[in-house]
């Protein structure tokens, strides 16, 4: 059994194994992968990574195999996979699901699926910014127009919250939604009680937090913020790193979903080559359907 990949090594490209490798105890055949914002990131040089690495941070997939305890827990079902897992996260530190086979770490397994749908490959990074959503208040700045701070901000919207957005690119993701978009600093108040970070771009979070006061700061673990300089007149602000996203309220993913199901395409590839013209990804990214490789 053949195991092929989609992967980054300084360009996108197809690689192949004569075999499987297994890197991982769980063994997994990838169904629907999500492209989006970590591959757009990864490759703009945004995020380093090892090289080659395979791309395709979120998705659902068939669990083929178990090494271990678990094995007759997990074989044969489906599950969404989260990026975000205890070795890291998927495209970024190990290797993603963009192959016909690939091997992860049963962390980043998340919900087991009986009907599972092309978008529930972007359901786990709904989760993760419904509870960013749900720990903010008002009056709320997200920074990034992404799917985490589009999400994010659908999810306010519906508890009754109005955020304001600051975007250095992408800010049609977030127009298309309705809302309101700030691309300058200086068309932004200076006073938050809470401010989302959910961007990879550097630069918009330096401004944003340079900047700006804040009682709460928010942070995705998927913009990958390393370092919060933080001013004398925010020394009493509260920091939260959101990861996984596990205490997100269910009724609130399953609106978000809704609302995010007109933007997003499901193409079905033929090869995995099709894949490598689809990114980096356009917008608030596309869903692959994997089911016939």
């Amino acid at each position: 059994m053949r195991q092929r990949l989609v992967v980054y090594s300084g360009h996108v490209e197809v690689i192949e194994y004569p075999c499987v490798v297994v890197q991982d105890s769980v063994l997994v055949k990838p169904i629907y992968v999500y492209l989006g914002d970590i591959e757009r990131a990864v490759v703009s040089g945004r995020l380093l990574t090892p090289r080659p690495i395979a791309m395709g941070a979120s998705g659902v997939v068939r669990v083929v195999e178990v090494m271990g305890s678990h094995s007759v827990e997990y074989t044969g079902k489906v599950y969404s996979v989260t990026p975000i897992g205890s070795h890291g996260v998927l495209g970024v530190h190990e290797n993603g699901l963009l192959a016909n086979f690939i091997s992860i770490h049963p962390s980043h397994l998340d919900e087991q699926l009986l009907n599972p749908t092309p978008l529930d490959a972007i359901r786990p990074v709904v989760k993760h910014s419904v509870e960013l959503a749900q720990i903010a208040e008002e009056p709320v700045l997200v920074e990034g127009c992404g799917l985490v701070g589009v999400s994010t901000g659908i999810a306010l919207r519906r508890t009754g919250v109005e955020p304001l957005f600051y975007c250095e690119e992408l800010k049609r993701n977030a127009l298309n939604y309705g809302f309101t978009v700030a691309q300058h600093i200086s068309e932004v108040s200076r006073k938050w009680n809470s401010v989302v970070l959910t961007s990879t771009n550097i630069s918009s979070k330096y401004k944003v937090l340079a900047n700006l006061d804040y009682e709460k700061l928010l942070v995705s673990r998927l913009s990958f913020t390393s370092w919060i300089p933080l001013k004398s007149s925010a020394s009493r602000a509260s920091v939260v790193i959101v990861n996984r996203g596990d205490r997100a309220e269910v009724a609130l993913i399953k609106q978000v979903l809704s609302e995010l199901g007109k933007a997003f395409r499901v193409l079905t590839l033929n090869t995995l080559e099709d894949s490598v013209g689809l990114i980096p990804p356009r917008g608030l990214g596309v869903i692959v359907s994997l089911a016939g490789q």
